[in-house]
């Protein structure tokens, strides 16, 4: 049974519930979100792009090392909605097979993460979540990695359905 629904529409019509919204989308690890539903996000969350920023800035020197793992922002503007950054490419360069292979290490370290919030490094972000505990949560996203990285759909429905994780794709 796959745990994938997919929804025609728009993703960001998501945050219209009172749980906490889980709004996922793959991110380069240097810190851009430069075009793509990544520019969307930014101009709407313009403070969780900043912390996302930041974090990439930390680990400059080595942005493998942020690969293939998750970083859990909230967003600034809208309460309820927690920005889900998936680490699946450093800048865009890897093979589809390996970025597709990075989604599946980074939608783990998410289900570790919200399995345990306290890993979680935003306090505000930790909060929500233990609010949340024993609600089902969904992982919003668009069709990650199908646009500016040109991975093949299948290869990240593979990961995700991997993953085992409940998840919302929307389509428009």
């Amino acid at each position: 049974m796959t745990l994938i629904k997919y929804v025609r529409g728009d993703l960001f019509s998501a945050v219209t519930t009172a749980k906490p919204v889980l709004l996922a989308h793959a991110c380069n690890c240097l810190g851009v979100w430069g075009g793509g539903i990544a520019a969307i996000f930014k101009r709407k969350y313009p403070g969780s792009y900043k912390l996302y920023n930041e974090y990439c800035k930390k680990h400059s020197k080595n942005p493998e090392s942020i690969l293939g793992t998750s970083l859990l922002v909230p967003a600034v503007q809208q309460e309820n909605v927690i920005v889900v950054c998936l680490f699946t490419s450093v800048i865009g360069q890897e093979s589809p097979h390996e970025i597709a292979k990075n989604t599946e290490m980074a939608m783990l370290d998410l289900k570790n993460k919200l399995q345990h919030p306290e890993m979680i490094g935003d306090l505000h972000v930790q909060e929500m979540l233990k609010d949340a505990i024993g609600k089902e949560l969904s992982v919003n996203m668009p069709k990650i990695n199908s646009g500016i990285f040109g991975v093949p759909w299948e290869f990240t429905e593979d990961a995700l359905e991997k993953a085992d994780m409940k998840c919302t794709v929307y389509e428009l």
